[in-house]
């Protein structure tokens, strides 16, 4: 069993955790990537981790509504339901595709890109608006049309509540993986490494930690 790609678990539960105030589905949010990376820490390390540990909230859906903040919760998704029936979902798979891309290609996920696809897709519409006489001309079209700026603004808002908001670089346009420090010109003088390879199989060695955000100031001080 393969260790699930750590994608800044540690930070963005704590980002999650720090501000999830009274929504139990953020609180939701912070118990799955602790168990995220509990599971990580025993595949890596050996580690036996306690059971009681992995019980996390269920569902919105399998929980009853029969306290203020469980209602409140209820409330926020009946209410995006209606308004983005097809954003809501649709935002979310850009979301799962996007995150594919962390760490490999990109060092954050980009919340400003999206926030400001919704602002230019979602502004036109809002200007050139002109109610018509009719139902399907005064609400159901801008109803429809509206589904594309609310994907864009669905995908920015997951970026927020996944707690992406701690990892350098979500404020970028596009926080592109910065390239790997480049080694120094080899002229051919240094001694070889004449030493002969082990007769024995060895494991590489496992990250040490949870993986850190990856700051673009430091690998350019770095680089000079």
């Amino acid at each position: 069993m393969s260790a699930p790609v750590d994608r800044f678990d540690e930070v963005r539960r704590r980002w999650i955790a720090l501000h999830q105030h009274t929504f139990i589905f953020q609180k939701r949010r912070a118990e799955l990537l602790a168990q995220q990376i509990r599971i990580r820490a025993e595949i890596l390390t050996g580690a036996r981790v306690d059971p009681a540990d992995d019980n996390v909230i269920h569902p919105l859906w399998m929980r009853p509504n029969k306290t203020p903040y469980a209602a409140l919760d209820f409330a926020i998704a009946v209410v995006a339901a209606v308004l983005a029936p097809i954003g809501w979902p649709a935002g979310r798979a850009v979301y799962k595709g996007f995150i594919q891309l962390i760490p490999h290609t990109l060092r954050s996920y980009p919340i400003a890109a999206f926030m400001w696809a919704a602002v230019v897709t979602g502004l036109p519409m809002v200007l050139l608006y002109y109610p018509d006489t009719t139902l399907a001309q005064t609400v159901l079209l801008p109803w429809v049309l509206g589904q594309l700026p609310a994907t864009a603004l669905a995908a920015g808002v997951y970026g927020i509540l996944e707690g992406w908001l701690a990892v350098d670089g979500s404020r970028d346009w596009w926080p592109m993986r910065p390239p790997a420090a480049t080694e120094s010109v080899d002229f051919g003088l240094q001694p070889d490494d004449l030493t002969a390879p082990g007769i024995f199989g060895i494991y590489p060695t496992p990250d040490v930690g949870e993986r850190t955000p990856i700051a673009r100031e430091h690998n350019e001080r770095k680089n000079r």
